[in-house]
């Protein structure tokens, strides 16, 4: 169980995430990639299975291959996690070696859903896509799986630095997942983040109607950035 102290980066996201509009996971990748100077964004093999967008602080899991290891062991730790991970978090879990089996299911989603998390990323599977998708509960992963990861894998490390769809997620990190992907923030760098990528967002929106009115990019650009110098 994590102390009060922990908890602090965790609820301070959450409570600031709350009050700005949604943001795209591609307004998030862009931010990233202009104040860090580095992908933000997990490959596009984990994509969205059931649920819809989700965004807050990541929860990590991190299991290695063992054909020896218990299922039952497993299957308790990854409990463990989930009823002490704080409301709002995304719990994002990462296979180190056979991407085709599952890590969570149906069970283990409404376990999630009463515990108020935002959803699930998981490098590697999941199964039982039907109740996810009954349940509403966000995921996204690579795609389906029969087979459990239990009694083929171990929870080698919980909140620690993950491997996830070939980027680094820390405890804490921003993490937004859409139709368009998954982009991740530094938990450090999140409210520079926020202001950029609505910066970002509001200036694309506000490009279209103008693409749309001019049938030209350059002139739409020249009208949008006229209007920005007036305000």
């Amino acid at each position: 169980m994590r102390s009060i102290g922990s908890l602090v980066p965790f609820l301070f996201v959450i409570a600031l995430s709350a009050q700005v509009p949604e943001l795209s996971s591609s307004s998030v990748s862009e931010a990233v990639e202009q104040l860090v100077g580095r992908r933000a964004h997990m490959t596009n093999d984990i994509h969205m299975l059931a649920g819809a967008r989700i965004a807050g602080p990541a929860v990590t899991m991190r299991l290695v291959r063992d054909e020896k290891a218990s299922a039952i062991a497993a299957g308790l730790a990854a409990i463990k996690l989930l009823e002490a991970a704080p409301a709002g978090s995304v719990v994002v879990a990462a296979l180190d070696d056979d991407k085709a089996f599952a890590v969570f299911g149906s069970t283990f989603a409404a376990l999630a859903k009463t515990r108020n998390l935002a959803g699930f990323v998981v490098d590697g599977s999941v199964r039982d896509l039907s109740d996810l998708k009954r349940l509403a509960f966000p995921t996204f992963a690579r795609g389906t799986a029969a087979g459990s990861a239990g009694g083929h894998y171990r929870i080698d490390g919980a909140n620690v630095p993950v491997q996830c769809g070939g980027i680094e997620v820390r405890p804490g990190d921003y993490v937004v997942a859409d139709e368009d992907g998954i982009a991740v923030a530094p938990k450090e760098r999140y409210p520079e983040v926020v202001m950029a990528a609505k910066e970002w967002q509001s200036d694309k929106q506000a490009l279209l109607p103008l693409i749309e009115k001019y049938g030209s990019y350059l002139k739409a650009l020249q009208e949008r950035d006229a209007e920005k110098r007036k305000k």
